[in-house]
């Protein structure tokens, strides 16, 4: 990936991403599907400021809708947990 400003789409708030913000010091993004770890976390170190420990990725196959009718699916979604180093924090995202 060429553009790291394309890595890192938009933050994951739900229970479960609260609960590692906490505990783990670990934030969740969707990000793009062709990022790879290394874009990923150079796209947070640089935008963010903080220093990376670790990035695991994941992708959420999308979910079979119907309506009537017709079915459709819902688009595949790349997630990425990003844990800092200890003492850091991404004050623009917190609650």
């Amino acid at each position: 990936m060429k553009e790291l400003n394309n890595a890192v789409k938009r933050t994951v708030q739900s229970e479960k991403s609260l609960k590692l913000r906490e505990i783990n010091n670990t934030y969740v993004f969707n990000v793009d599907k062709d990022a790879n770890k290394k874009d990923i976390k150079d796209a947070v170190e640089k935008y963010f400021n903080v220093k990376v420990d670790a990035v695991n990725t994941v992708i959420t196959r999308g979910k079979f809708r119907r309506v009537g009718k017709y079915t459709g699916k819902l688009t595949n979604i790349k997630k990425a947990y990003v844990k800092l180093k200890e003492g850091q924090r991404i004050s623009a995202l917190e609650v």
